[in-house]
């Protein structure tokens, strides 16, 4: 494991599916980058379980992931987070992943108790081809992921990016 002491950066961990090159070439339109977090249970497991889910579903194309990195909750004070990024490419648009990751949420057991809160698996659309919404439904590119350390450094370490 190597160490980083950045904003509240701990360590980077590696898994089965974590850091990894898929599938560069994928036919669909749009490239969306996902982010992953959680802090309940055991969160590279589940981030395996969803990625393993993910990579049978057709409307993706899995193009590559981030290490995982372990990182100090922010907002509301808990147990640390592990975060990662993973690249897609998709022929769905924006609402439609949305609408997706959320189920991918509920099936983890993700609940939304108050902001902030610890959670089993938070998925969050960072970017969508270079495209900008800002609606009560969706803001792209999310909110943070220019600043936040546990966007930017999983993002910084994968290669071509």
């Amino acid at each position: 494991m190597d160490r980083i002491c950045v904003d509240g950066a701990r360590m980077l961990l590696r898994s089965r599916y974590f850091p990894n090159e898929f599938n560069p070439q994928a036919p669909h339109k749009y490239t969306a980058i996902i982010g992953l977090g959680g802090n309940i249970g055991n969160t590279a497991k589940i981030f395996d379980r969803f990625l393993n889910l993910i990579l049978k579903d057709r409307r993706f194309a899995i193009i590559q992931s981030s290490p995982m990195l372990v990182n100090k909750a922010f907002g509301y004070v808990s147990r640390d987070y592990i975060n990662a990024v993973i690249i897609l490419k998709t022929s769905l648009y924006a609402k439609e992943i949305l609408r997706i990751m959320q189920h991918f949420e509920k099936r983890f057991k993700r609940t939304r108790e108050f902001r902030n809160s610890p959670r089993t698996l938070d998925l969050d659309i960072l970017y969508f081809s270079a495209k900008s919404y800002n609606n009560k439904i969706l803001t792209l590119p999310h909110p943070g992921a220019n600043s936040r350390a546990s966007v930017f450094i999983p993002l910084g370490l994968m290669k071509g990016v």
